[in-house]
């Protein structure tokens, strides 16, 4: 209520619409800060449509509260999606050596977002919810909609690299602070190329994946099963997750990846020397969605384990087979 009230507003009053309203602390204004305005809102403001979503269906507003969070809502949709736009557009993010930034995390991120805000308002026969999923109204363009983002953020068969940061070094443990071999296997997350330390390259694919998980339960409620949907390159989330799966049963949850444990998975030298770590949240989604995929649950009792070091979302929170 706070937030609707005063809160992403300028000195005119007004909520801002545009990421060039935001600044770095020194108060100067840059492409980093304008690019990064969609990924630090929408990353949080799924969680004040959860509480609103909670509150409203106890009946705990009235209903000059409840129109004045449905503006503010409305108003972070614009938001999110004119900085999804902006960032798209960015030289950064259609260059020949960068153009998997484009598809990145920060995409699944914006969705994340606009779609949980499209299912709090559900107004206009779903006129928000179907921007998001397609981008094809006119009215409320979307650079990059779900659509579009799927086909890119995961590898499906027969797929080959998007351009991206060159290698600094021969392999994963000697390249910082990216690196991607030239090849993909089908499921490979877009993000893999994070390698900044030895807990980004899972640490990042598995927010994608995991974030996927959570706009498919999103978009479960309007009826569309993305679960069961299938890119340009016949890429899935459970292909996704059974490729991960891999790696929770060769080098094992929170271990480190080495050619001698991990030499059964596709393109395994990706990997080497990174830490499995986010797996286990994923693949309880997986074991949950998947149940007769025996690769994603053979893997289910470790994750089980490794789960309880992690924090499950609203979304995630009791979604396991028992």
């Amino acid at each position: 209520m706070a937030w609707s009230s005063h809160g992403f507003r300028g000195g005119d009053g007004n909520i801002f619409q545009s990421p060039t309203n935001f600044c770095e602390a020194n108060g100067t204004v840059t492409h980093g800060t304008e690019a990064a305005a969609g990924l630090q809102i929408a990353r949080g403001v799924i969680y004040s449509v959860h509480a609103q979503d909670l509150l409203q269906s106890i009946a705990a507003f009235n209903s000059t509260q409840t129109n004045q969070l449905n503006v503010f809502h409305a108003a972070m949709f614009n938001l999110i999606r004119e900085a999804s736009n902006f960032r798209a557009a960015m030289p950064e993010m259609n260059g020949p050596d960068s153009a998997c930034e484009r598809y990145s995390n920060h995409v699944g991120a914006h969705l994340i977002g606009l779609l949980s805000i499209a299912r709090l308002l559900d107004d206009d026969n779903g006129r928000r919810f179907n921007a998001a999923l397609y981008g094809d109204d006119r009215a409320i363009p979307l650079a990059i909609p779900w659509t579009a983002y799927f086909d890119h953020a995961v590898y499906g068969e027969h797929d080959r690299p998007i351009a991206c940061h060159k290698n600094k070094g021969p392999d994963a443990l000697t390249s910082h602070p990216f690196f991607q071999t030239n090849v993909v296997a089908p499921g490979e997350i877009l993000d893999r190329y994070r390698d900044l330390n030895t807990g980004q390259m899972f640490g990042y694919t598995m927010m994608v994946l995991g974030d996927l998980y959570d706009m498919a339960e999103i978009m479960r409620n309007s009826g569309f099963d993305a679960y069961a949907y299938r890119g340009a390159h016949q890429q899935s989330i459970e292909m996704s997750t059974q490729y991960y799966a891999c790696y929770g049963k060769g080098a094992g949850f929170g271990k480190v990846v080495t050619p001698e444990n991990s030499r059964s998975c596709p393109d395994y030298q990706q990997y080497v020397g990174q830490i499995v770590n986010g797996l286990g949240t994923v693949i309880l989604l997986g074991a949950y969605q998947f149940p007769k995929n025996p690769t994603i649950t053979g893997v289910d009792p470790g994750a089980r384990e490794d789960a309880r070091r992690e924090v499950l979302d609203a979304i995630r929170f009791g979604r396991w087979r028992d």
